[in-house]
């Protein structure tokens, strides 16, 4: 998380002023930071998911998750096979809107 926080104030990735361009390997670096924060998701759901149900905050998770994949997928900012992991949880979440 500290490489991802690093990522987003490096003002040559990130700039913040107008006029400012991106630097060619913008895209790189965002689908990389993207692919680490799934994995982050991976990882409470596979190994956390008792205390988050325990605080009550499933729903505040799924939520959350469910916006971070709708966006990557919009996108495709994350490969397929990347996803596996949650694969059926995506899907789960998927189909309740529709």
């Amino acid at each position: 998380m500290t490489w991802v926080q690093d990522q987003l104030d490096d003002e040559t990735l990130f700039p913040s002023k107008i006029g400012v361009p991106f630097p060619k390997n913008f895209m790189s670096v965002a689908k990389t930071i993207l692919k680490r924060l799934f994995r982050v998701y991976a990882h409470i759901y596979h190994q956390h998911f008792d205390s988050v149900m325990q605080l009550q905050e499933e729903a505040h998770l799924n939520t959350s998750f469910k916006h971070f994949i709708f966006f990557v997928q919009e996108f495709n900012l994350i490969d397929r096979r990347e996803l596996a992991p949650l694969q059926e949880l995506i899907e789960k979440l998927g189909s309740k809107d529709r």
